[in-house]
């Protein structure tokens, strides 16, 4: 009877070691359950930290952003004041802007025009009837179509 129940421990033993066996090879390199849990906690805790990391790197961008935006508004604001007062307090600088504003107002440039398009060619004479008037507008689209 010894020997039927010291069979029967081994088999149990054998199908434990198997078990155990298939366990730790669905586990890769964690020797079981229990260093597989440890590892995924120390990784969570790690994740955690650099999302949170992350997130303040990201505000502390946006801050600085911001803070470079306002500081260089009122700096270009400032200089064209200054810039203004100096050429304010001399005559010849303020002589050459006014008389190059007004050789360029002079010039007849103006706006520019537009570039570009079809020239539309008009009639030489006005008509004097609406016979004449349809002829013309026949002979300006028969000529528009040719090109």
């Amino acid at each position: 009877m010894d020997n039927l129940t010291d069979e029967k421990r081994g088999t149990a033993d054998t199908a434990q070691a198997e078990e155990e066996k298939e366990a730790a090879a669905g586990l890769g390199k964690f020797k079981d359950v229990k260093a597989l849990m440890n590892a995924y906690a120390s990784l969570e805790a790690e994740f955690t930290r650099r999302s949170q990391r992350l997130k303040e790197l990201e505000e502390k961008s946006k801050a600085e952003a911001v803070h470079a935006q306002q500081d260089a508004a009122p700096s270009s604001a400032q200089d064209g004041r200054s810039l203004y007062e100096r050429a304010a307090g001399d005559e010849e600088v303020k002589n050459a802007i006014i008389a190059d504003y007004l050789k360029a107002v002079c010039s007849g440039r103006g706006a520019p025009m537009a570039t570009g398009g079809v020239a539309v060619p008009s009639p030489k004479n006005k008509p004097a009837s609406i016979k004449e008037a349809g002829r013309l507008a026949r002979q300006f689209l028969k000529n528009d179509t040719e090109d």
